[in-house]
């Protein structure tokens, strides 16, 4: 359960400063990523009319039969923007900075992120970090190196995502996990794993101390995790287990020992967990039917929902006081409605055209409004990178942004989909960590697909148009 040897890193004041640990300078890449036009602090604030306009692909795809109907706001939120910096040498010749996993909200008001480079992970030259970004400075800083908490070895692995969910857990730490560029590959003789390094683990950061610690070791390793979910409640931390079959695990924090851990196989599609205000884990078993992990008897069971066509749920909100979970199916790309006391199951129409691929689904403080981004895989840029705002009580989506026309006029860059998102506390601000790509000057290994160049937005919502 517990790793071999406590692994500890101090990042040290340089890190928590911006300033990249670990590499030598290289002397002759480009810098990348490339600086923003009119940045303070490596942040540029735009607020733009053209933020509201229609791209002329969107008023195309709205005429199609079964298309979900849209308005757009009236007034252009105001958007930060920041790359995420500090990449290492050569940066520009990694393979594809990417993001693939949700981001975290603290309890300050800081928000937490993840971006890896999907390189050369068994071979074990990849880079994965972290960052947070402070909403009062506006500055998007890196806090996490992994291979400063896990140095390169020769013939090791080396992470090069991180996919699941990043949470605070009861104590302030930061919580988070990382894995390969295909998890599943991870007991592959190519990957040769060590005593300091067996597989998947869960890591914390230490915001005071601004160290990381391995806090456990997914058991059966070599595993990995794409896929978590944290009860801050009850202290516990879920996970997918890959490798030889999906399987629903648990973790209590608190007392450093698993409370649940399914059979291999029990877990269909692999890509979210519910979870409702009693403690209760939801998950994608196979054949598209939903399962239940009921913590009062420590099993799971299926439930009678199925998703049809759907192999399952892609995102979901946390559970509304009126006994809602919001969210989105795979593939067919429709918005649904569960509630875990009837165990029922509403479909509400297209989250976006006639179906799009959304990861994250983010329900308001106050459950007026769901929050989503369709096109996460790099294809938002085709609809000009919507931001949605989905009023519940009268099943309407409203665009509060088209952000992808106005940034490549103004500063070269598309911002894409994204696999992470938070509404802040008050409902003011939504937090978006971006796949992207420059719009000028691609160097020749990227092309304009939405990946290659991340970036973290917070985009502030007018109190009129919420």
């Amino acid at each position: 359960m517990q790793p071999t040897r406590r692994q500890v890193l101090n990042l040290g004041l340089a890190a928590s400063a911006g300033v990249f640990i670990g590499h030598a300078a290289a002397q002759d890449a480009p810098v990348w990523p490339p600086p923003l036009r009119g940045a303070k602090n490596g942040t540029v604030t735009l607020r733009s009319d053209r933020f509201l306009e229609v791209p002329e692909a969107v008023a195309q795809a709205r005429r199609a039969q079964g298309a979900a109907e849209f308005t757009v706001a009236k007034a252009p939120p105001t958007v930060d923007l920041a790359f995420h910096g500090n990449l290492g040498p050569n940066a520009i010749g990694r393979r594809l900075w990417s993001s693939w996993g949700d981001i975290g909200l603290a309890s300050d008001g800081k928000v937490y992120c993840g971006i890896g480079d999907h390189a050369d992970d068994a071979g074990g030259d990849a880079r994965c970090f972290l960052y947070v970004w402070d909403p009062a400075a506006k500055i998007l800083t890196q806090v996490v190196d992994m291979n400063r908490v896990i140095p390169p070895q020769p013939g090791r692995p080396a992470w090069s995502k991180v996919h699941a969910k990043i949470d605070e857990g009861a104590d302030g730490q930061i919580l988070f996990s990382c894995t390969l560029n295909d998890g599943n590959r991870a007991a592959n003789a190519n990957f040769r794993w060590t005593k300091q390094l067996p597989g998947g683990q869960l890591y914390q950061y230490d915001p005071q101390k601004r160290q990381t610690t391995v806090l456990a070791t997914l058991p059966g390793a070599p595993r990995c995790t794409a896929t978590s979910l944290y009860d801050r409640q009850r202290n516990t931390w879920w996970c997918n287990l890959e490798v030889g079959g999906n399987a629903l695990y648990g973790l209590d924090l608190a007392k450093r020992r698993p409370v649940f851990q399914s059979a291999d196989g029990a877990v269909g599609f692999n890509r979210n967990f519910a979870l409702d205000r009693a403690g209760n884990i939801y998950f994608n078993g196979p054949q598209s039917n939903l399962w239940k992990y009921d913590r009062n008897t420590n099993r799971v069971a299926q439930t009678k929902t199925n998703f049809g066509k759907s192999p399952g749920m892609r995102s979901s909100s946390r559970e509304s006081r009126d006994g809602q979970i919001f969210g989105t199916l795979q593939q067919t790309g429709q918005l649904f409605r569960y509630s875990p006391a009837r165990d029922n199951l509403a479909l509400l129409g297209p989250c976006w055209h006639t179906g799009d691929y959304v990861t994250v689904a983010e329900l308001s403080p106050d459950e007026r409004f769901v929050y989503f981004l369709p096109g996460a895989h790099g294809q938002a840029t085709r609809s000009g990178t919507p931001v949605i705002q989905y009023d519940i009580a009268n099943n309407r989506r409203k665009v509060i942004a088209f952000l992808a026309p106005a940034f490549a006029q103004t500063h070269d860059y598309a911002p894409a989909g994204t696999y992470g998102a938070k509404i802040s506390s008050d409902g003011s601000t939504l937090y978006v960590n971006f796949n992207g790509h420059p719009t000028k000057n691609l160097p020749k290994h990227l092309r304009p697909n939405g990946f290659g160049m991340c970036a973290f937005a917070a985009i502030h919502i007018p109190r009129s148009e919420r």
